[in-house]
């Protein structure tokens, strides 16, 4: 299956159990349709983060759309997180809530806007090819312990921001070293 309509299918799935979810209330059963809903949604980001993201920066580069489609990744991982920590108390509802749109907002604007840049951008062979590995990934992601892989990934998205903020401040540091160095030079 082509790899932009494989995702819009999975995003369909998840539309689908948030329905479910919302339907449950608080009822028992709520706890079983949130841990598919997990499930689904971190090897949704798995694919995405691994293969598909990867493979649109090669072929249209590091875009506003495709880094900002990164970032929501961030706050979907931190949703889910919270959203699991307050299953079965009074604040699941609304954290779900909050998660589900994060996650429709991402999803419309990837099929919306990413999705025909891709398509136009990456032969339907490669599309097809890039779907199989996303199909087999997801099929492997998904059978995996969601929890442990939210943190991984939290601690991936902070150690992220944490590198980009040490960065700067090295940088700023470096063009002041820099500039010191400079003025020196130009005093003698």
């Amino acid at each position: 299956m082509d790899a932009t309509k494989l995702l819009k299918a999975q995003h369909e799935e998840v539309k689908t159990l948030f329905k479910q979810l919302e339907s449950q209330g608080s009822s028992p059963d709520a706890a079983a349709i949130f841990e598919e809903l997990a499930r689904n949604l971190v090897a949704h980001d798995a694919i995405e983060r691994e293969i598909f993201y990867p493979e649109c920066e090669k072929a249209i580069g590091l875009t506003d759309q495709l880094a900002e489609a990164l970032v929501e990744h961030g706050y979907v991982e931190y949703g889910l997180y919270q959203a699991d920590l307050a299953l079965g108390e009074g604040s699941f509802e609304a954290k779900c809530q909050v998660l589900k749109e994060v996650v429709l907002h991402h999803a419309r604007e990837e099929e919306d806007d990413l999705f025909p840049e891709v398509r136009a951008a990456i032969e339907a062979s490669e599309l097809e090819s890039l779907g199989a590995r996303m199909e087999k990934r997801f099929n492997v992601v998904k059978q995996a312990d969601y929890r442990e892989l939210i943190r991984e990934n939290l601690l991936q998205v902070m150690s992220g921001a944490l590198k980009t903020k040490a960065k700067k401040e090295t940088d700023k540091s470096e063009k002041a070293t820099s500039a010191k160095s400079n003025q020196r030079s130009a005093d003698r």
